[in-house]
């Protein structure tokens, strides 16, 4: 759809870039500012991210009626203190994703992922880093090349959960290696299912900051 957004019905939006050793990470911002040519957001950060400039980004925007995605150039970036200020280029087109986005919590669960490699598939016993009803982060001990369809299955405490999925990226934060797929086929139960257990951790999650 033609970009139509104004500035107060974007919630917040998360870019996600590439730094200089290739990395995908994703930060999260609000907009301070929009026109036809720039958008102007701000983020907080603890250290100097290592972004180069300019680069194609992705951009996820989440607005009143739903959540929208786009890409874009990251024209510049500005470090004020513990602020972050990065000049974008405004996409001219957005796509809409859905309407809500399901929010992810970090989550511990045993899973295996299956993929091709050649004419053999392969299966790797790890863990979930983070999951959402749309996709999931699971830990990696070194760096694979996996094809763009692989196969998860979660073994949660009740439930087995089996969906295809596809490979986004691979990042590193914490020290910790992760990938990243988002869900194709997970049917509408086990994405219910799944989205209760986050609701459950985060408010879990909530209760703890007071104890």
């Amino acid at each position: 759809m033609k970009f139509n957004l104004n500035l107060e019905n974007i919630n917040y939006i998360k870019i996600t870039y590439k730094d200089r050793n290739d990395f995908s990470h994703c930060i999260k911002a609000s907009v301070k500012s929009i026109s036809q040519r720039e958008l102007y957001v701000c983020a907080k950060y603890e250290e100097e991210l290592n972004i180069p400039t300019p680069q194609e980004v992705g951009l996820s925007l989440a607005c009143e009626d739903g959540l929208y995605t786009s890409k874009t150039t990251l024209k510049s970036i500005e470090f004020k203190e513990e602020y972050i200020f990065l000049s974008l280029q405004t996409p001219e087109d957005t796509d809409y994703k859905q309407d809500r986005e399901y929010f992810r919590v970090k989550l511990e669960e045993n899973a295996i992922i299956s993929y091709l490699e050649g004419e053999k598939t392969k299966s790797l016993n790890t863990k979930t880093y983070d999951i959402s009803a749309n996709g999931v982060r699971l830990i990696l001990k070194k760096p694979i090349t996996f094809p763009e369809d692989v196969q998860i299955e979660f073994h949660f405490p009740n439930r087995i959960v089996h969906t295809l999925a596809k490979y986004v990226r691979s990042d590193e934060d914490d020290k910790i290696l992760k990938a990243s797929f988002s869900f194709v086929d997970l049917s509408v139960s086990d994405a219910d299912y799944i989205s209760q257990i986050c609701i459950q951790q985060q408010l879990q999650q909530r209760k703890n900051k007071f104890l």
